[in-house]
């Protein structure tokens, strides 16, 4: 479904003092470790005419589920990104060109929301994270210890930083 999001831009070519205003959605599916992009991805924008083509500009918004990378909660956040993409008669590094008198502008929007998935998401700045013994989640139950370590045969090195 791209629905809004391939535009018709003949018109504009060549002709500057022209643009017109677009929105629309398009199914996204994207995934960078445990954080996962599903969904509706909402887009509203303006693409105008240059002199050898047009150049979007969008805002887009979507919704992220995201998985700390401390203590593993989950949760969801919209994600939403601005951008731009100049859209010529000959495909640019990434592919984007005037196809049929048409340009896809979902495709660089979407883009654009995978680049803003967080890489290391963090449900709080101050996020203490699991105990790396028993894995208690450290933010709603204080560890109290576990005794002495049990007996490993890098118990020697333990001490090896301190000094």
């Amino acid at each position: 479904m791209s629905s809004g999001l391939v535009i018709e831009v003949d018109d504009l070519v060549g002709h500057p003092e022209r643009q017109r205003a677009f929105s629309g959605v398009r199914e996204v599916h994207l995934r960078l470790g445990g954080s996962v992009v599903a969904g509706e991805m909402s887009v509203t924008g303006n693409i105008s005419g240059t002199v050898d083509g047009v150049q979007a500009s969008f805002t887009a918004s979507a919704v992220a589920r995201l998985s700390c990378v401390r203590c593993l909660n989950e949760w969801e956040e919209t994600l939403s990104v601005t951008g731009s993409q100049h859209f010529g008669s000959t495909p640019d590094e990434d592919g984007y060109a005037i196809e049929d008198g048409r340009v896809d502008v979902g495709a660089p929007a979407g883009d654009e929301i995978g680049l803003a998935i967080p890489a290391a998401p963090r449900c709080s700045v101050n996020c203490q994270g699991l105990c790396p013994i028993c894995g208690t989640d450290l933010n709603s139950d204080p560890c109290d210890g576990h005794g002495d370590e049990p007996d490993s045969p890098f118990a020697v090195l333990k001490d090896l930083f301190d000094s």
